[in-house]
């Protein structure tokens, strides 16, 4: 959705207006002039157009107090296309560690709180309601540190999802499994949701679950169908998807299990953590992908090899849980 500023259409009526009362009375080269100025206004009312006022909430876990570069290229492409981003940790971070994300966040909380990658969420939003943010707010990114992100940039993402004007929520991947439902790991709500007495009501029910799988069929598999029978429209950066089947007949509806496809024919900006442990089955395979990440985002494979050394040889490690 573009919106035209006043002051870029006031000038381009001035002009239209110009060329008609001057029409009969100037040379060619008056009017090659008078051409170019038009040709720049439309530019200018294209560029200038009132661009979303965006902010992103990132949650993140830090197992021993420090922040691992990843989180900061990550934090430093959301500040690329967010007027601010708040950090909020489900876990202490180090007064050196609060020093190197200082200059990529406008506010951050660093405690244990319990609630998982939806507690912080739910803090992020608050702040943002409790500032003053929120009412100036056109979307608010949710995201995690569950993915190396983004491989290259969020902007393309971002202006394919802008001509999508009729959605009222967004996210980078959907899954069918229970439901069809936006993943959690990156979410992008409107002003129409944003404004909702329901969705915040949802947000601030976000308490402590016994396991954390329960912070996905509780929250994140029940937020998509329930904005949804509010009359709210959705959809996906990476399309839906249809599976093949790998393994013995095994189908996995989750399209983070295909990260070649997702990579070379979407140019998806995100990668999965769990891509090299035993959490995420992998229907492709890890050397290929290992190979595509080096030459198109060298950066994530340096992540990947330096924090899953084991995946270099083929195996599999294990993710630390907050």
């Amino acid at each position: 959705m573009k919106i035209i500023p006043d002051a870029p259409k006031n000038r381009l009526s001035a002009v239209t207006a110009f060329l008609i009362r001057r029409k009969q009375n100037v040379g060619y080269r008056s009017i090659a002039a008078i051409c170019v100025l038009a040709a720049l206004t439309v530019v200018s009312c294209f560029y200038l157009a009132a661009r979303p006022q965006r902010y992103a909430v990132f949650a993140g876990y830090s197992a021993d107090g420090d922040v691992a570069p990843y989180t900061i290229r990550y934090l430093k492409g959301l500040k690329a296309v967010s007027k601010g981003v708040v950090y909020i940790t489900d876990s202490p971070l180090s007064e050196e560690a609060q020093k190197k994300v200082a200059p990529y966040i406008m506010h951050g909380e660093f405690a244990r709180h319990g609630e998982y990658d939806w507690g912080s969420y739910k803090r992020g939003f608050n702040w943002l309601k409790e500032s003053g943010l929120l009412r100036q707010a056109d979307e608010v990114i949710f995201a995690n540190d569950s993915t190396y992100a983004p491989l290259k940039s969020f902007k393309p993402m971002f202006r394919a999802m802008g001509r999508r004007g009729e959605l009222d929520f967004w996210g980078n991947t959907q899954n069918t499994k229970f439901n069809p439902h936006l993943q959690s790991y990156f979410l992008v709500f409107r002003r129409p949701v944003l404004r909702s007495k329901s969705f915040e009501a949802f947000l601030n029910g976000v308490k402590a679950q016994p396991h954390h799988s329960l912070y996905i069929t509780e929250y994140e598999i029940k937020l998509t169908p329930y904005l949804e029978s509010l009359g709210y429209k959705w959809g996906s950066y990476i399309p839906k998807l249809t599976p093949p089947a790998f393994g013995d007949g095994e189908v996995s509806t989750d399209p983070n299990s295909y990260p070649v496809t997702l990579i070379g024919k979407y140019k998806n900006q995100f990668l999965k953590r769990r891509t090299f442990t035993d959490k995420l089955p992998i229907a492709e395979d890890r050397g290929k992908l290992l190979k595509l990440l080096k030459k198109y985002a060298p950066a994530v494979y340096d992540f990947a090899v330096a924090e899953f050394p084991a995946a270099l040889s083929g195996g599999q490690t294990e993710e630390a849980q907050p």
